[in-house]
């Protein structure tokens, strides 16, 4: 198991939200007891819609059939968990969604085939497959025109192998 997500304040997360298009969302990482807090609030106003949140990563040495394993509670909302390869414009972004339930823990785990890629919300079909050790950022989004306020604390982000190890 390789940890990618000590959670401490020096982590260096950016928020990304629907203001780029003209929208209103609002999203910030916080920190919070050795968690991480994902929040703020979604808003349909002027065509919005989303909020996220990424930071850089750095992966090496990594065997293809490793899963990218989550620990988080949420607010019952859904959520995707965002990889990138590049981060010039037209890099697309691969998303894998996952629904919470309401002040549960959960534990998602995901193969690099349950990634989509997609750029501006539109899937791009012709993307080049994802590979970990070409993986420069991890994020989290929230959209689906699920508005209002939302939370999703994060314990750990973890790389595994596929026996679990």
């Amino acid at each position: 198991m390789i940890n990618l997500f000590k959670i401490n304040e020096n982590d260096n997360w950016q928020s990304v939200n629907d203001g780029v298009m003209g929208g209103a969302s609002k999203s910030q990482l916080t920190h919070v007891d050795k968690l991480a807090v994902f929040s703020g609030h979604v808003s349909l106003d002027n065509n919005g819609g989303f909020a996220s949140v990424n930071r850089r990563v750095f992966v090496t040495s990594i065997a293809t059939d490793s899963m990218l394993c989550i620990r988080v509670m949420g607010d019952g909302k859904r959520y995707q968990l965002r990889l990138k390869q590049g981060v010039g414009k037209g890099a697309p972004s691969y998303g894998a969604g996952f629904k919470t339930q309401a002040n549960v823990w959960q534990n998602f785990c995901f193969k690099l085939s349950e990634f989509t890629a997609t750029l501006r919300g539109k899937r791009v079909l012709d993307a080049a497959p994802l590979q970990w050790s070409d993986v420069v950022q991890l994020g989290f989004l929230i959209s689906d025109r699920q508005e209002g306020d939302f939370c999703l604390l994060v314990d750990g982000i973890t790389l595994e192998d596929s026996l679990g190890q």
